[in-house]
């Protein structure tokens, strides 16, 4: 459990798993080749849980957001 964890919070390799974050059904088809078990997509979200581990993504940041903008909007709203 814990190498798996360590290959989760390691993250995708670009040039070999693509460019996108971990999804259930690629962690699943990893468990499958790497020790011969295989999960289901709600049991691989159990296991991800019981490694205190979240499937929640960051959220994107926009290409055209403004981030002295944004501190001069959350000093406004503060006052």
């Amino acid at each position: 459990m814990a190498a798996f964890r360590a290959v989760v919070l390691r993250g995708r390799d670009s040039g070999r798993d693509g460019p996108i974050s971990w999804t259930a059904k690629d962690l699943c088809r990893i468990v499958e080749q790497r020790q011969k078990v295989g999960y289901s997509e709600t049991g691989m979200l159990k296991i991800l849980k019981s490694l205190d581990l979240s499937r929640q993504k960051t959220r994107p940041v926009h290409p055209e957001a403004d981030p002295r903008a944004q501190a001069d909007f959350k000093k406004k709203a503060a006052a």
